[in-house]
């Protein structure tokens, strides 16, 4: 159905990235991040990412590990976390071996058991218990993950962070999907509903976005309104929020035409970016 352009046909008639105004409503500061073509070539060019070097447009997985890398502004010996990383820790693979110098990285999944591979620490535990001590991690960064994070595991990820995070260290969640509906949506029958007073809940079997296996299934978009109600108001009092725009030689992306696997609302790529003070 992908390759015929015949999925996400009910949450592109939904569902649409907000504009600057509907942004306002959040309340926080809102920025660019600009990159350009050459960033991206560059950091595609490396063997782990050889794949998407050879496509011939800005693939959305490396512009997401692009974005998180460097708004995470790394330093030598900086000890780092991928958050819901995956079996294959792709970002942290990545981020190696782009890097002038050394790193200390964790890879956290809950389907990992504490292994160590190519320097590489593999933890498991639930995405708001991370087996790691308080204020011992420079960066922690989440790719397309937070999206999926069921009933109120959104909020408790966010507060684990913050207490992971060494002060003035940062957690980059991208991308951040704000859209005009707050909404929970399923690609299976197997609906529950998490917050049943102010969202909306879509079922689209055609739906990629919320992906499938046994973690997935389920994804959220916040409404700017939601988004201030829901993860703003509910911040640690020791940390501050910014969100990012994130731009391409000062246009949008990804383009959707060629990025056509993802729906409307993964348009105008946008970051969340959590500080500990």
């Amino acid at each position: 159905m992908t390759n015929l352009h015949l999925n996400n046909t009910k949450i592109n008639r939904i569902l649409r990235p907000v504009n600057d105004l509907e942004m306002g409503e959040i309340n926080i500061e809102i920025s660019n991040l600009c990159l350009s073509e050459s960033d991206y070539k560059k950091f595609v060019s490396s063997d782990i990412l050889s794949k998407y070097n050879k496509l011939d447009y800005i693939h959305t997985k490396p512009l997401e590990y692009l974005t998180t890398l460097s708004l995470l502004d790394l330093k030598e010996g900086d000890k780092i976390l991928d958050a819901a990383g995956g079996e294959e820790a792709e970002y942290i693979k990545a981020v190696i071996a782009v890097s002038d110098f050394n790193l200390i990285p964790y890879c956290q999944d809950s389907l990992l058991d504490g292994i160590t591979r190519d320097g590489i620490k593999y933890i498991g535990g639930s995405i708001d218990a991370i087996p790691l001590p308080d204020n011992s991690l420079d960066g922690i960064s989440c790719h397309h993950s937070f999206e999926h994070f069921r009933d109120d595991l959104d909020i408790k990820f966010i507060k684990e962070a913050v207490r992971l995070l060494r002060v003035g260290k940062r957690l980059v969640i991208a991308p951040l999907f704000l859209a005009n509906e707050y909404a929970e949506i399923w690609n299976s029958k197997q609906i529950e509903k998490y917050d049943i007073e102010t969202a909306i809940t879509i079922f689209d079997n055609t739906a990629t976005f919320p992906g499938w296996g046994p973690y997935e299934g389920f994804a959220r978009t916040y409404s700017p309104a939601a988004f201030r109600a829901r993860i703003i108001e509910n911040l640690p009092r020791n940390c501050q929020a910014q969100v990012y725009k994130v731009l391409v030689d000062g246009k949008p992306v990804p383009d959707l035409k060629k990025n056509y696997h993802q729906p409307l609302l993964n348009g105008e790529m946008k970051a969340l970016v959590i500080v500990k003070t």
